[in-house]
């Protein structure tokens, strides 16, 4: 037969939580009740929140205005450029029979086999560029193959992740 204990463990933490309400309600009342009545309220300045004054110069007010339409005609032509003006695109390319990376100059493939190499690459490929933004695009094989490897491919990146670059899936899946 089961026997009831004699000691109720509520018996004690019922009071206990009572003693810890009251200590909690003193502790959030102390910052009111502590208060030093001779000591003075803090001046909290209130910051303005008005526009920085107006220039009064005519000519002041022509020159900044002449500075913002320049800035508008800067912004519209940049938005107007095509973006092979802005880009200068480099094709490497990934071999099917083995996965190795290279690219097309003067009609013979050059192969990129080190991070070296991939840095030289890059440099000759941003002096041509000029002031266009040099850009790499990297095209998988066009049949299946196998090729490249998962760790040719993080090897690419790590070569590639100075530059902005980017992978051309062919058999990749649509986001």
């Amino acid at each position: 037969m089961i026997e009831r204990p004699k000691r109720s463990v509520t018996r004690f933490f019922v009071p206990l939580l009572d003693v810890m309400i009251l200590l909690f309600g003193m502790f959030m009342l102390m910052p009111f009740v502590s208060k030093d009545p001779d000591a003075q309220e803090p001046v909290v300045e209130k910051k303005d929140n008005s526009p920085a004054p107006l220039p009064t110069d005519v000519v002041e007010i022509r020159q900044a205005l002449e500075k913002a339409r320049r800035e508008i005609e800067r912004l519209k032509a940049l938005g107007r450029s095509s973006l092979s003006d802005r880009m200068s695109v480099k094709v490497l390319e990934i071999d099917p029979k083995d996965g190795r990376l290279y690219y097309i100059q003067d009609g013979k493939p050059v192969q990129v086999d080190s991070e070296l190499a991939a840095e030289n690459m890059i440099t000759i490929h941003k002096r041509q560029a000029g002031n266009r933004e040099p850009f790499f695009l990297i095209l998988y094989p066009r049949k299946r193959s196998g090729f490249p490897e998962q760790q040719q491919a993080d090897d690419y990146a790590r070569w590639f992740r100075g530059v902005q670059f980017q992978f051309d899936r062919p058999f990749a899946t649509a986001p």
